[in-house]
């Protein structure tokens, strides 16, 4: 990639003031803990009450964003040898019954107030950031097993209706087909129900608890828990970015993917007149901090009455050139367009090509050609958004610029996080073999996080399998 020209904002007549930008660097540590029988991994036994628990939730979820509870419920149970938990499953699951997180979340809310208490014993806040780790992935396992065991469910279902009624078993073919098609969106919706409850617990219950316990100073770990990707396989989502960052390009071909917004990124910071360093891969602990967007460029409507605002509103105008020197700027606008037209379109229309067909007119001909094959739907918000993105100018320009900035140092943020995070749970091992565990406990090597009530059995009951 050519190198962009470099504006050196401070010739321009006017003393600006120097931004003063913020570092984060995100980390997490589980050094001091024993290590398991494999000399490598931390050895970890979670609560059977809650993993059950957590696995019937789970498979409810999947079968309500899948739309798949009627054939789960339908009239004559089909029980499965040897899998009993999925004819549980169909035994509790109605027709237009919503799974109720209540009990979830009171296991979900006990377990980490019992792991909470460990480490105050311990006096290790470590101890309990190692059970956060274990629970969040162990939920990450069970979200591709769980739909793995639905779809095998529905399709044995699929089985007796074939022989019985085939106008029902076309109409749940179809149905099953649908399931199977839109696995990636049922796995991310489910996937943020769950951290919703994660988050709604840290804030209610967990955070405070944890203040009393420990001080105010809070351990960085517990931060890059409460992240929206981390129930993502990678962290580009295109849905779960459009609702909660900015959508980046993933195509080789779009000029817009991550590396190079980074790259375009990295030489706007390189421009101002800051102490920054000329590597590229050094400027992270910057970009880290989205915090660094209202300090740069204000909101996107700097207050030119202030020193400080009139040196926001000229590094703006540099930043809304940069984007537009690398003919990155009208993506920049289209990716905050498509999203009102995922609901319409996105059954049918592959997000990137959404957003792309508010740019370039032969993707919006090839859009327009799918969208009205076999389907009754209109395409005149299509068109309402292509106006609106061609006709952003001026003010509206350097708001979504603006924006832009502030959203991606958020993103960058939170892919750094889940990068970290994922070495971490990578140290996890969690262990459900009863020798393993026996090993494990015999060596002193292993974290048993349990209910109040499972802490008063033997440890042989417990271990029954």
């Amino acid at each position: 990639m050519p190198r962009i020209p470099i504006f050196k904002l401070g010739g321009s007549g006017e003393d600006h003031v120097p931004p003063v930008l913020a570092t984060y660097t995100p980390s997490l540590s589980l050094a001091g803990l024993q290590v398991g029988v494999d000399n490598l991994r931390h050895d970890v036994h979670l609560s059977q009450k809650f993993t059950e628990t957590a696995r019937t939730h789970i498979a409810r979820l999947i079968a309500r964003h899948g739309d798949v509870e009627g054939l789960l419920a339908a009239e004559t149970p089909h029980f499965v040898q040897g899998t009993p938990f999925l004819n549980k499953l169909t035994t509790v699951l109605k027709p237009g019954t919503k799974p109720e997180p209540a009990d979830f979340k009171a296991v979900l809310t006990e377990l980490h107030v019992a792991a909470l208490n460990r480490a105050k014993a311990e006096n290790n806040l470590i101890v309990d950031l190692l059970a956060r780790l274990a629970v969040v992935k162990f939920l990450r396992m069970e979200l591709h097993s769980q739909f793995a065991q639905v779809l095998e469910r529905c399709r044995m279902m699929l089985k007796n209706y074939e022989e019985l009624r085939q106008q029902k078993a076309l109409e749940y073919r179809e149905r099953v087909a649908t399931f199977q098609v839109r696995k990636k969106i049922i796995q991310r919706k489910t996937g943020q129900d769950l951290f919703l409850l994660l988050r709604d617990i840290e804030k209610e219950t967990l955070a405070r608890m944890r203040r009393s316990r420990f001080g105010e100073n809070d351990s960085e770990g517990h931060k890059l828990l409460i992240n929206r990707l981390v129930f993502s396989d990678d962290g580009r989502d295109d849905y779960l970015c459009a609702e909660q960052y900015v959508m980046l390009g993933n195509w080789d071909r779009d000029p817009d993917r991550f590396p190079r917004m980074r790259e375009i990124m990295c030489e706007f910071l390189r421009s101002l007149d800051i102490d920054i360093p000329d590597d590229d891969s050094a400027l992270d602990p910057w970009l880290n901090a989205p915090e660094n967007a209202q300090a740069l460029v204000g909101a996107g409507t700097p207050n030119e009455a202030t020193r400080e605002g009139r040196s926001q509103k000229f590094r703006l105008s540099a930043w809304v050139h940069f984007l537009e020197d690398q003919s990155v700027m009208e993506y920049v606008i289209a990716s905050y367009e498509a999203v009102s037209l995922l609901s319409e379109y996105a059954s049918r229309i592959n997000p990137q090509q959404l957003k792309n067909a508010l740019v370039d007119r032969a993707e919006c001909d090839r859009v327009e050609r799918l969208i009205q094959e076999g389907s009754k739907l209109s395409t005149s918000s299509l068109y309402t958004a292509v106006g609106r993105v061609a006709s952003c100018r001026g003010a509206d320009r350097a708001k979504a610029a603006a924006r832009f900035l502030r959203d991606f140092l958020r993103y960058h943020r939170d892919m750094r996080r889940l990068e970290a995070l994922n070495s971490a749970i990578d140290t996890v091992n969690l262990i459900g073999n009863p020798k393993l565990r026996e090993l494990s406990a015999v060596n002193g090597t292993l974290y048993e996080f349990l209910l109040p009530e499972e802490q008063k059995q033997p440890r042989s009951a417990r271990w029954a399998t």
